[in-house]
């Protein structure tokens, strides 16, 4: 048992900024330390930044004239049946409107030709429900957005142990992996790190650096025949939350997710070195 673990309360104030600076030091350092929690908090904070995306447009919308009309109209007298009752109504409606919300799922990219402009959000080609991502695209923004910024510890096995670490993580995918070289894009390998997955999947994560302190990430899982049905084609998608942008492709039995804060044509470039030098 970790005895200097965060309480979930604590946690979720660091993830709301509510924390003094000296105690979500601390927090961050403990987090630095446990990969596993950290990716977590990493993912919730992107479930909150996208929940709370969801709408937004409509704070700044002119109030409806009927709305307008009806809160300058006289008030009714209400007596504590009809208060209850409305009250039972909103609940109800609430409900509702949270189980539909939460059955379509969230995505945090768009598709070359679905592309939506600021929130990050996978729509569907008609303008429909959300769109969810492979689950592996999602765990690798989080993953990118945990590890990058990191300075201490940004990899688990370092680059001067480039063939240890690409045996090692391909005997735990159980699948032959390889560390694409970037060298001409003007990246180099910093090395790598085991990643949790699904249902206990080990995933693989590369991260490379360039001349200016500049990090992406390759994330590598390897796909069942179940998370393979329905989800991208071998053509890269786009991905873009916030900072955090990128490509993802699904080859054969194994998907890809590239993460960086680059532009979308330098990505584009490093998405096609790495697609090659993979086939």
């Amino acid at each position: 048992m970790d005895t200097g673990r965060p309480d979930e309360l604590t946690l979720h104030a660091f993830m709301d900024g509510e924390l003094a600076p000296a105690q979500a030091a601390e927090v961050a350092g403990w987090l630095a330390d446990h990969p596993f929690e950290a990716a977590r908090v990493a993912a919730l904070q992107e479930q909150k930044s996208m929940l709370q995306a969801l709408h937004a447009d409509v704070l700044d919308a002119p109030v409806p004239l009927n709305l307008a009309r009806a809160v300058r109209r006289p008030r009714t007298q209400w007596h504590w049946p009809h208060a209850v009752a409305a009250a039972l109504m909103l609940a109800v409606g609430v409900g509702m409107g949270y189980g539909m919300g939460a059955s379509q799922g969230l995505g945090l990219g768009t598709g070359l030709g679905d592309r939506t402009q600021g929130q990050g959000l996978a729509m569907t080609r008609n303008g429909g429900a959300p769109a969810p991502l492979p689950t592996f695209v999602r765990d690798a923004a989080a993953a990118h957005a945990v590890f990058a910024p990191e300075q201490r510890h940004p990899v688990e096995v370092a680059a001067q142990q480039q063939e240890h670490l690409v045996q090692w993580l391909s005997k735990r995918l159980g699948v032959k992996l390889t560390a694409p070289s970037l060298d001409a894009q003007g990246f180099r390998l910093m090395g790598g790190r085991l990643l949790p997955g699904e249902q206990g999947q080990a995933r693989a994560q590369f991260m490379y650096e360039d001349a200016h302190a500049e990090r992406l990430t390759l994330y590598v899982s390897l796909m069942t025949d179940t998370a393979r049905t329905g989800t991208a084609p071998v053509a890269f998608q786009w991905t873009e939350d916030g900072a955090t942008r990128g490509f993802y492709w699904i080859n054969g039995d194994r998907g890809y997710a590239l993460s960086a804060s680059l532009p979308r044509e330098q990505l584009h470039v490093v998405a096609e070195a790495i697609y090659r030098q993979l086939q």
